[in-house]
């Protein structure tokens, strides 16, 4: 019996031991492969920030020397002294001279942009004639190396080409722009050479990827590929080149990640991207061993507990529950780094949001300096048609790289969560009148037909936001015309069918005081090529373009993406059909309410201001602002129609001056050294004197949020950089009443002819006569609207005037602004 129980417990102990071991192995398997699955992901998301963060700034780095090389052409004195040096014999005094300026200009320019290495001028034969490298001049270039930038065009795709230098071996790159004639004739090449030094210092940087943690750059060099920055220390030499899974898989022009033997046969859990507009391959790598060492920790625990169970029985089992649950703990906390993981994630893009904000703000403040000079420059009377076409092209650019900021900062808003609606009452008619307006010239130049629909059922009035519905319209008629090549383009607007009811309700709700809200439904055709299938999953995913926008070589990417949120955002949803060779639709539908006319908001007639009315009292302005170059724009802007204005550098000297000269306006710039905008606004509204003084603040923040903030520390408005001129003057006239005089539109050359006789005539004579062509119930409806003072409804009918009689429109709006619609009733009397 006592052997049957021994023999028993033997048995029973076995099982338990066995069965002890399986489910220890068993346990200890499933909780390898978890955590080895954990840390996998978690180390390819460490590794795939890095990556990213790499990618942006090697590409911010090329795209910086390309703006840096294309620079040192830019200045006309520095144009002629090249087209002297190309075009004269070197015996020549001129050609001497232009040798010496240019040595001295390319010796500095090298010491200002240390990236720039050696620059060269070659001739047309491809002979270096001079040189930093004073070497180097009398020998002939090789073309096959050199990368040929002439232009930077938004969107364009940029591949540098890597070739081994003959003087250090190492991957060098050779930027080149052709010098051309005024006829546009080449007549010589300008080189440099590339540091590619801060290069490595980027792919090199290790943070955060361990011990083992290595990124380096493969490039193509002719016949193979060769590391383009890498650690030199710890690599050997390649001769034939460096393969492996991924970078075989990233020179193949894809990027992904995975588990995979690297150059050296290391096994490695890799992430791989492929820099298209560099052509190049950017590895991040960490060993296998590295990674997954937690791991194996964690299962080697657990099977040493098992092996103890089976020694201990009883106490083993006991301990076994303990050490489960120390490791469930573990397991707990891991869960728990991968949760801050995400939130560190998180504050990253946070991080992001704020830098482009600063970015904004430094990029913003330079475009207020350029397109504000450009404003007041066009006033000047001596400039002639050509520097007249010259400034409206550095407007057109100022205006486009505006644009293009607001919608890499749009976007940004977007990921954090920050946009919001500004809903406003306005014309839905004019609003459509003003796209139809600005779109035909350009489809007149495709020779296409654009056409605008509207049904009879749609409001006039509405009440959303109207700027981000004009953005969409914008961005969708855009691309449609982009893409359209014949035919033509429609936009059609109607209320939806589920909305009818509504609208039909609309007045007895509105005579309730409560919004009628409906549905508004907006479709814009055209007859393009039309998109394929596989593309149109990617059509609103951002910086992506299609294979039709990417030849195009416009826009940054970001179109579809910012209409398809602002539609959400607004309440709707956003649709695309394609058909080959026919055309698309985009279509998509937003929750309007019904606006009352007294709500909208006038329309004001643009006029350029030329001066101050007389008989008003002096007005003493004071500019407060730490850039040079802006508060130059806005005094010169001030003094020059007369004001009398004065300046300070920062919100302490601002203070003081204030206190002494006692202005009526102040315009305000929120950021300053020593003291802030918002600490200056704060001390003048402290005093009773600084209650009666009107602050205006400037900022180059893009964000409506900062609104509240500037709002909040005292100002009375506020004004974004890059400003107007007209906004200014508009603020102005606002708060402190100032009237001005303003520019009278004249008449063009054919309308003289085709109206010859009205030079004779007196100005009301010639008012009158333009009068009679307006229809008589709209003369009767301006009369009645004069008997009432009805303004709104003056500049209403006003707008309906045709453009040849724009001295009718001017003189009216003159005689309203200044409180003369006694004139408007004379005039009107039947």
């Amino acid at each position: 019996m006592n052997f049957w129980n021994q023999h028993l417990t033997i048995k029973v102990a076995s099982s338990f031991l066995f069965l002890s071991l399986v489910t220890v192995g068993v346990v200890g398997g499933f909780a390898f492969l978890n955590a080895r699955e954990a840390l996998k992901q978690a180390a390819f998301e460490r590794l795939s920030a890095a990556a990213s963060l790499k990618e942006e700034e090697i590409t911010r780095w090329f795209e910086d020397q390309e703006r840096d090389f294309l620079l040192v052409t830019q200045f006309p004195d520095v144009q002629n002294n090249f087209q002297i040096l190309l075009n004269s014999k070197a015996a020549d005094a001129n050609y001497r001279q232009a040798y010496k300026v240019l040595s001295d200009y390319l010796a500095n320019m090298a010491k200002i942009k240390p990236s720039l290495g050696e620059i060269s001028i070659l001739d047309r034969s491809n002979r270096i004639i001079l040189s930093t490298n004073k070497q180097r001049e009398g020998q002939y270039e090789i073309s096959a190396n050199i990368t040929y930038i002439e232009q930077i065009q938004p969107g364009d795709s940029f591949a540098p080409i890597f070739y081994a230098s003959p003087i250090t071996g190492k991957p060098s790159v050779t930027f080149a722009t052709p010098l051309r004639d005024a006829a546009k004739v080449r007549q010589g090449v300008l080189l440099a050479d590339l540091n590619l030094d801060r290069i490595d210092q980027i792919v090199r940087e290790r943070t955060g990827l361990g011990k083992s943690g290595e990124t380096y750059l493969v490039g193509s060099l002719v016949t193979k590929n060769a590391f383009i920055s890498k650690d030199k220390d710890k690599t050997p030499d390649f001769s034939q080149g460096v393969s492996s899974q991924g970078i075989d898989a990233a020179m193949g022009g894809i990027s992904g990640q995975g588990l995979y033997p690297n150059y050296a046969g290391v096994l490695v859990i890799g992430v791989y991207h492929w820099l298209n507009d560099q052509d190049l391959a950017l590895m991040v790598e960490m060993n296998q061993e590295e990674a997954f060492a937690p791991a194996r920790r964690l299962a080697g625990t657990m099977m040493l507990v098992g092996f103890l169970s089976m020694g201990f029985l009883l106490i083993g089992v006991s301990w076994l529950t303990r050490q489960l649950k120390i490791s469930g703990e573990q397991l707990e906390n891991y869960s728990h780094r991968l949760e801050l993981k995400a939130k560190e994630a998180e504050t990253a893009n946070r991080a992001k949001s704020e830098f482009l904000a600063n970015m904004s703000h430094e990029l913003r403040t330079p475009l207020n300096s350029i397109l504000g000079f450009t404003q007041l420059m066009t006033r000047d009377s001596s400039i002639n048609t050509s520097q007249l076409e010259h400034l409206e092209i550095i407007s057109r650019s100022g205006e486009h790289l505006l644009t293009l900021i607001n919608d890499v900062l749009s976007m940004s808003k977007i990921e954090a969560g920050l946009t919001t609606l500004n809903n406003n009452s306005f014309d839905l008619y004019t609003l459509l009148d003003s796209l139809e307006e600005m779109f035909q010239i350009k489809a007149e130049s495709k020779s296409l037909q654009l056409m605008f629909e509207r049904r009879l059922e749609v409001p006039r009035y509405v009440h959303t936001d109207e700027s981000k519905l004009r953005q969409i319209l914008i961005n969708l008629l855009g691309n449609a015309i982009k893409f359209t090549q014949e035919g033509g383009v429609s936009l059609r607007v109607r209320i939806k069918e589920e909305s009818k009811l509504q609208q039909q309700e609309g007045a007895q709700v509105r005579k309730n005081s409560h919004p009628s809200f409906f549905w508004l439904y907006f479709e814009v055709e055209d007859t393009g090529p039309g998109i394929p299938p596989a593309e149109i999953e990617k059509l609103f995913k951002p910086f992506v373009q299609t294979e039709a926008g990417q030849k195009s070589q416009q826009g940054t990417g970001l179109g579809l993406t910012i209409s398809q949120q602002f539609v959400h955002l607004m309440g709707g949803s956003i649709t695309v059909s394609s058909t080959l060779g026919q055309g698309t639709i985009f279509s998509f539908d937003l929750q309007i309410s019904l606006a009352e006319v007294a709500e909208a908001p006038i329309r004001q007639l643009k006029r350029r201001v030329i001066g101050l009315e007389p008989n008003q009292p002096k007005y003493r302005i004071l500019v407060v602002e730490d850039k040079w170059e802006n508060r130059e724009l806005l005094v010169k802007m001030l003094v020059s129609l007369g004001f009398e204005v004065r300046h300070a550098e920062n919100g302490q000297e601002g203070v003081t001056l204030w206190e002494i000269w006692e202005p009526q306006l102040i315009w305000m710039d929120m950021r300053m050294p020593v003291m802030d905008g918002y600490e200056a606004t704060k001390q003048i509204r402290a005093t009773l004197k600084g209650q009666a003084t009107v602050i205006i603040a400037l900022t180059a923040s893009a964000f409506d949020e900062e609104r509240f903030v500037v709002l909040s520390a005292g100002c009375n408005d506020f004004v974004r950089k890059p400003f107007r001129e007209e906004v200014i003057l508009n603020m102005m006239s606002k708060y402190l009443g100032v009237r001005y005089i303003y520019e009278e539109k004249p008449l063009q050359k054919d309308e003289l002819t085709e109206n010859s006789d009205l030079k004779l005539l007196s100005l009301e004579e010639m008012l009158a006569q333009m009068l009679a062509q307006m229809p008589t119930e709209w003369v009767t409806q301006l009369h009645q609207a004069a008997l009432c003072t009805d303004e709104k409804l003056i500049f209403s009918l006003l707008e309906q005037i045709p453009e040849e009689s724009a001295l009718l429109t001017n003189t009216l709006s003159d005689w309203v602004n200044n409180f003369r619609i006694d004139k408007v009733i004379d005039l009107t009397q039947v």
